[in-house]
């Protein structure tokens, strides 16, 4: 009976640690966690409060109407602006440009629609990249192959 100070060290050690975890997830979840699903329901009035960084389908058409008349025609009219370009508040603030658009330029942009897949609908122009530029098996693709040889003026309407 002399080692049951060990127990009883080693219960109230337990009992500590629980009580010290119930204290700190009650101090520390917030008490919206949990009403409405695994999150914390009053992040959803916070989001509701910040301004749109995505523009609409037709918000680069007030400032480049040439391209969005040339986008309108061809191929790739249903592809939003924000897809190849950067989301549209990197670009305009309050109605004015106040930094260049940033274009994503990968050949992994390209590849997302138009790499060689059996699902995809046959009018759909798809690619094997690594025939269609003559790649070695192993080799790397360059990260702007595509617009090497696709002229990035007319990708608006290919």
């Amino acid at each position: 009976m002399e080692h049951t100070k060990h127990i009883w060290r080693i219960s109230l050690l337990l009992l500590l640690v629980l009580i010290g975890a119930v204290l700190g997830r009650h101090f520390l979840i917030p008490d919206s966690f949990g009403k409405a699903g695994f999150y914390r329901y009053d992040a959803l009035v916070e989001l509701m409060g910040k301004e749109p960084v995505h523009g609409a389908p037709d918000s680069c058409a007030d400032c480049h109407d040439e391209k969005a008349l040339a986008k309108a025609a061809g191929l790739h009219r249903s592809v939003q602006c924000e897809v190849c370009h950067d989301v549209l508040s990197s670009h305009i603030r309050d109605d004015d440009k106040y930094a260049d658009m940033a274009i994503n330029r990968s050949y992994k942009l390209c590849a997302y629609c138009h790499q060689k897949l059996v699902a995809r609908p046959a009018a759909m122009v798809q690619v094997d990249i690594a025939e269609h530029l003559e790649l070695a098996p192993g080799d790397a693709i360059p990260a702007e192959a595509c617009l090497e040889c696709h002229d990035s003026e007319n990708i608006h309407a290919p």
